[in-house]
């Protein structure tokens, strides 16, 4: 099972990921897609909205899942202030079921690279979408950690963000590779100090597996679906294409439709 995110790892979740420019730059891949695939769709790991709630302003019909109940209350918080009524659900994406099967299913954000086991997970997502629905899924591989660009089992300044009430936000992150099993191990130390209160701290660990363009392809057939497209570094302008060949930043973009059977075999 999956770990939700808690105290200031929920909080400042979306404030490293705005720094990061994500979701300007995937929402409009996630757009076209749905515009492929129209009908209610469901977006895995929909935290504190930040994809779902403009999704449904813009229009789209996406329901949400996510595991931590914290990043939820947010997410209805945002939504109320927005004057959205999002349909959410909290549940671990691995053992959930919904009550009817979806045109369009997203994992955008590298969720399911945070699945203990990926292939179990894909052939249970199998089952959430009608024969032909489409599958949106963005991966990536830690480059700067393969190449040694990233001190290896040392802790490192990975982000930091100035907050509206002037206080300032600390991520630092310190990782092992377990290179054959293509396993990241990172631990995450948040803190937040300024602005007149007591300075807080929060300590987390993740683990999350990567896969090579090939690979990921390989292991999508495997679970059920094929292959439409794809593009790198949420690029319409990138076609996914060998990362070897390309001038590749680790982003993995790849477009989907559920065959009407699931092959045998597996998780």
């Amino acid at each position: 099972m999956a770990q939700p995110y808690l105290s200031l790892e929920a909080e400042l979740h979306d404030w490293f990921w705005a720094a990061d420019d994500g979701a300007a730059s995937e929402l409009p891949l996630i757009e076209g897609f749905l515009r492929r695939h129209p009908g209610v769709a469901l977006e895995i790991g929909c935290g504190s909205g930040r994809l779902l709630l403009p999704l449904l302003e813009n229009g789209h019909a996406v329901e949400g899942l996510e595991l931590s109940g914290e990043m939820l209350a947010m997410c209805r918080r945002r939504a109320r202030d927005a004057g959205l009524e999002p349909v959410l659900h909290e549940a671990d994406m691995a053992l959930w079921r919904p009550a009817r099967p979806y045109q369009c299913v997203l994992a955008p954000a590298f969720t399911l690279q945070l699945a203990a086991d990926p292939e179990r997970v894909l052939r249970h997502w199998h089952g959430w979408l009608v024969a032909g629905g489409g599958l949106y899924l963005s991966t990536f591989v830690p480059l700067a950690e393969l190449d040694g660009d990233l001190p290896e089992n040392e802790w490192y300044d990975d982000h930091r963000a100035v907050l509206p009430d002037g206080r300032t936000a600390l991520l630092e992150t310190r990782h092992r590779l377990d290179r054959p099993a293509q396993t990241l191990c990172r631990e995450h130390r948040y803190r937040v100090s300024g602005g007149g209160g007591a300075p807080r701290e929060h300590v987390s660990r993740q683990s999350l597996r990567w896969f090579d363009a090939p690979g990921l392809i390989r292991l999508l057939l495997r679970c059920g679906f094929e292959v439409t497209g794809g593009v790198t570094d949420f690029d319409p302008q990138a076609p996914l294409l060998d990362p070897e060949t390309v001038d590749f930043d680790g982003i993995l973009t790849i477009f989907c439709t559920r065959s009407a059977s699931l092959p045998s075999g597996g998780g």
